[in-house]
Formats: structure tokens, sequence, C-alpha cells
């Protein structure tokens, strides 16, 4: 009988593997295992600049160079293994960008551990050893984030290719802004030039919705595009930012890692709602909704609700403040204004951004009632724009046959914006691109401030001005007793000069948060003068004038009483007003708290004081004229812009 050739059985019959599954595995373990030791040694035998290395250069030039020899034997032999194994060699599938962001990300959050609080556990801590380990636990946070942040901005469709893809003098400006920052290490300035691309590379203006959780928002937009477009509910909803756009009906998904997707409308919840995506876990950077019935010339962002304990929306909500040209604060129905709605407002006017204040589920207020909140909510926003800003609060209800306010809302107030929208999105660019050339100088002349002695004692300073505007706040709210004490006082001296006490009573109220003022502002110019010269924040700090005064009509002098008696009936006299006294020190509290730490978040170092002159350095030679050529009706915007423009504004 005839044998069959080797070549034959090898077809009929594969080779029994040597090695089962679990095999292959417990070796590619230990071999990777053992490639990071001699990953460890190869790096001692390099000179290592870091002075957090443990080990001391104590190899001679010699025995680095046969340590190396080693380990390239040691690697060789690994894989002259597998081969013969039958074991596939390891491949490069992780990504050194990825693994580089979740190294930034890992040290942020070991960063966020190291402060004075977790420290005690260990020990009594002296108080300034406390107060600057939080203070350098802060500054290194926010390098890691910046660090992050340059990663992702280098992805493919990041911040390189978007600034590449601009044309006219826009594109040129931030091309050299880029470049600049590049060269001379401002990463500080890059946010600033990622959001001014966004904006050259469209002429819509963005019209940015924020309020409190289930104020009203993402019914407001479905309402004004006239289709359910955004999912809405009772509880907190939207957890990423939604653009709503006019065009065919598309949604476009970034998520933060670079990558793009487009999904139907229908699975828009899954990536945009709390419920499906909590905490957006999902890692989504924004959504982009077109609908034919949107604005056109507009976009609406629909932002995650503020003031949620569940939500991590609130931070998101308040990054973009600076990213829309308009902006529309929600007070739903109701609902009493607080902090959040101060702070949005504040946030909005010291971007140099217009906003309106929309009174939302207008509907569940009767017409006098409607009127008496309209009245109540510019009375209590109105400090966080300025002793002499006016207020514009505009009734809306979404539900059918209280269309009034929201007819209102399209021709007064969004029409007016849309129909010129491209001058309006030039100009706001303009002004971008002025403040991002200040900036760039400012960094170039002063420095960037660097994780030094200079920036911890910043950041010391910051932390405890913070501390104690809260705790001068916290005083203020609960004071009421102690001012009321203090009133009594001026209207009994009041009387005993024959006076009538109300002129007395009004002015001891007003001045009686003066104190709380003083010291908040006390420690705001701390901070200024620790970061600089050129450090202004443009927030005016609320003043405190209660609606109630007004009611003080008079307090004349009591007859009959004698002297000893007269403060006791001049405390009698006073007591009702107590309740009105306590909630509008309360308020009072809450808005000087806001800005406070508005004005605190605002303060950089900037080195010192840069002149117009020393501004101008040859980096940035003629920025200024390319910026002017930027016209009021859009010409000299980038191209990819101008393809962009509307011909029939509504």
């Amino acid at each position: 009988m005839t044998r069959p050739a080797p070549s034959d059985l090898a077809r009929e019959s594969p080779p029994t593997p040597l090695l089962n599954e679990n095999h292959v595995r417990r070796i590619q373990a230990t071999f990777w295992y053992v490639d990071d030791l001699l990953r460890a040694i190869e790096a001692l035998s390099h000179p290592d600049p870091s002075p957090f290395v443990r080990e001391r250069p104590d190899l001679s030039q010699d025995e680095a160079r046969m340590l190396l020899s080693f380990v390239g034997l040691a690697r060789n032999r690994m894989l002259a293994a597998l081969d013969r194994l039958g074991i596939p060699r390891p491949e490069q599938t992780l990504s050194a960008r990825r693994s580089a962001g979740t190294g930034f990300l890992f040290a942020e959050i070991a960063l966020s551990e190291l402060d004075s609080r977790s420290l005690r556990g260990y020990g009594e801590l002296a108080a300034p050893a406390g107060e600057e380990i939080t203070a350098l636990s802060a500054d290194l946070q926010s390098l890691m984030r910046r660090g992050k942040a340059h990663l992702e901005e280098q992805e493919e469709g990041g911040l390189a290719d978007q600034v590449a893809a601009l044309a006219g003098p826009a594109g040129g400006v931030l091309r050299r802004l880029l470049a600049v920052s590049t060269a001379k290490g401002l990463a500080e300035t890059r946010p600033l030039i990622a959001a001014a691309a966004e904006r050259a590379a469209a002429t819509t203006l963005d019209v940015g919705v924020f309020g409190r959780v289930s104020s009203g928002k993402s019914s407001l937009i479905n309402a004004l595009v006239g289709e359910a477009v955004l999912p809405v509910g009772a509880t907190p909803v939207t957890a990423v930012p939604v653009r709503v756009g006019r065009g065919p009906h598309s949604v476009q998904v970034r998520f933060r890692d670079g990558r793009r997707d487009e999904i139907p409308l229908s699975a828009l919840p899954e990536l945009a709602t709390e419920e499906q995506n909590p905490q957006n876990r999902r890692n989504v950077r924004w959504i982009e909704v077109s609908v034919p019935g949107a604005p056109e010339g507009l976009r609406l962002l629909d932002t995650p609700g503020v003031g949620s304990l569940t939500s991590s929306g609130s931070a998101q909500a308040f990054a973009w403040l600076p990213r829309c040209d308009f902006g529309l604060v929600l007070v739903a129905a109701g609902t009493p204004v607080g902090r959040d709605e101060t702070a949005l407002l504040s946030g909005l006017r010291h971007a140099g951004i217009d906003s309106g204040v929309v009174l939302s589920k207008a509907d569940l207020l009767d017409p006098p009632d409607r009127e008496r909140a309209r009245a109540y909510i510019a009375a209590e926003l109105g400090p966080a724009l300025g002793p002499d800003a006016r207020v514009d609060v505009r009734a809306v209800s979404t539900r059918s046959g209280e269309q009034g306010g929201l007819d209102a809302l399209r021709a007064e107030v969004l029409l007016p914006l849309a129909s010129d929208h491209v001058r309006r999105a030039t100009e706001a660019l303009r002004a971008r691109l002025r403040r991002l050339v200040a900036v760039t100088a400012a960094g170039l002349n002063g420095g960037s401030p660097a994780v030094d002695g200079a920036a911890v004692e910043f950041e010391k300073e910051r932390g405890a001005a913070a501390a104690a505007i809260d705790k001068v706040t916290d005083a203020v709210a609960t004071s009421a007793r102690g001012v009321l004490d203090g009133v009594a006082e001026a209207v009994a001296s009041a009387w005993a000069r024959g006076e009538d006490g109300a002129p007395a009573a009004r002015t001891a109220i007003v001045s009686a948060a003066s104190h709380g003022l003083s010291a908040v502002r006390e420690g705001v110019d701390r901070v200024r003068s620790e970061a600089g010269d050129e450090a202004t924040t443009r927030r005016l700090p609320p003043l405190f004038d209660p609606e109630f005064l007004d009611a003080i009509k008079s307090l004349p002098p009591p007859r009959f009483v004698p002297g000893l008696l007269r403060r006791s009936r001049a405390q009698s006299t006073v007591a009702p007003l107590l309740p009105f006294l306590d909630e509008a020190l309360a308020r009072y509290a809450a808005r000087l708290a806001a800005w406070g730490s508005g004005a605190l978040r605002e303060l950089r170092p900037v080195g010192r004081a840069v002149s117009a002159a020393e501004g101008r350095t040859p980096d940035l030679a003629g920025l200024d004229a390319m910026i002017i050529e930027m016209g009021g009706s859009g010409e000299g915007r980038s191209e990819v812009a101008a393809e962009r423009v509307p011909t029939d504004a509504p």
C-alpha cells in the first residue's frame, strides 16, 4: 500500500496544537509582565530628568550598555519562543493618546483626594500647611485637565484640523494664534481658540436656553421648532447639550474621544437624557439636531438643568454660557428665584452676551399673578445685571391656546436676531478674536503661570477668600434678629430726638448688610492684588434694597412713654418686620455669595501689566488689521462660514 505524502497528511489532518488557550494566556501574561520589568531596567539605563525618580544614577556607561544588551536579548528570545509555540506576537492595539489621557484623568482623581481634610485623618495638620496643600492640589488638577484637553484637541477633526479648514481673515488670525500657543506653550489660550474656531465656521447665532431642572427648557425649544424633537419630563431630563438648527431631519453626535456618529431621531433619548445616559456615562460631548421648522439663521441650545443634586449637568450648562450669542434664562412659574438664576445671568453678562428672562409655564398662573411674578423676577434678578440694567421678563406658555407669549418671543426677540444674524455673528466673532489676541499678548509678555510658588500662593489666596465669603454670607443670611435689634436702637434714638423713626429704620436696614458686602469685596480685592494689576472683573456687586422698605411709611414717636421704656416700645414696633427681613437677608446673601464666587473664578494670574504697545509683539503683528477686515455684513469671515449664509432670513 502506498503511503500518502506528508503534505497530503497536513491537508487532511492539521497538527494538534501544542498549547490550549489557557496555556497561551498564561505565557502571554508572563511575557507582558517581564517586559514591563525590562522597560523599567531600560529606563534606568538612561538619565531620568524627573526629580521624583527614586533611583540614583550610579550606573556607568559601560554597565548601562550591557544592561540594554541583556534587555534586547531577553526580548528577542521571548519573541522566538512565541513563534516556535505558535502564539501570536503582541499587537499595538492601545492608543498612546488615549492612555496618556487616562493617565491625566487618574492623576487628577488622585490629586482631588489630596487636601487638608483627607490629611487630617493621619494626624493634626497645621492650618498654613493645609492651605498650601489644598492650593497646590487645585493648581495641579487644573494642569491635568489642561493636559487631557490638549490631547483631545489633537485628535482627528480636533482643533488643528478645525483651524486649518478656516479661510479668510478669521482663519488667518486663528492659525497665527494657534501657532503661537503651540510654540510658546500658552495652553490657557487653546480653549478660547477652539470656541472662536467654532464660531468662525458658521454664521448662525446660538441662542442658549438655561435654567433649573424641569423649568421647561426642552418644551420651549420644541414649541419654537414646531415638533417634539427633544425629550421632556418632570425629572432631570437633558444630560448633555443639544443644539437644534434648521435643515433636513438628522442627528449628529460628537463623543469626547473624537468619534462622530449619526443616529435616528428616535434614538436621541438614549444619549441625551439623564435617565438613559446618567452622569453622561457614554461620554457625549454634544449633539447636533437639524429639523425643518427651526428658526433660520439661529441654533437653539438646550442645556442640562442647573441645581440638580443627581446630575452633573450644572457644570456643562455653565461651561456653555460663553459659547452662545444670546441667552434665555427660564424661571418656572411658582418657583422662587435663587442663586442659580443669578449666576446664569451674571455669567452671560460677564461674557458680554445679551440675555433675556422667560417666565415659563405661565399658564399655571392667572393674569394678575402672572404680572406679579414678572415684577418679582425682574426685581430679584436686576442686581445680577447691574444697578442701571433693565430685566425684560416675558411670560411664555407652550400649552395649546396659550400661544400669545410664545408668539411674542418669536416676533420680538428671535425674529430680530435671525434677520440680522450674519452681522451679529460677525460682531460676536470679532469681539472674541480681539479678546483672544489680548489674552495671548498678556501671556507672551507676562509669561504663562507655571506650577510654582506664585501659582500656589494665588490658589491659596483664592481658596481662603472663597471660604471667607461662604462664612460671611452664611452670617448675613441668619442675622435678621441681630439686625432688628439694631433697627430698634436706631428708632429709639430717633424718637429720643423727637423725630419720626421710619427714616432711621430704613437706613439701619439698608446698612445692615454693608459689613457683609465690604467683607466680600475685600476678599475679592485681596485675590485681585495677588493676581496682578491687570486682573479685573466686570461684575457689579448686588445692592441690598429690600422691597418691604416702601411699606415703612411712618413711625412717629409714641406719646406718654418714659425714656426707659422707649427701647422696649421700639422693639415691639419693628418686631413685625422680622419675617420680611429674614427672607430679604437670605436672598441677598445668596446673591452676594454668587457674585463673590463668580468674581473669584474670573481672576487669573496675569503677571506684570501689559501696555497696548507691549501687547503687540512680533508674533501678533498685523492681527488687529486682519480682524478689522472682517466686515459687519459677513465679508472677510471664513469661506466655510460664508457658504452657510442663508439666502432668505425670516
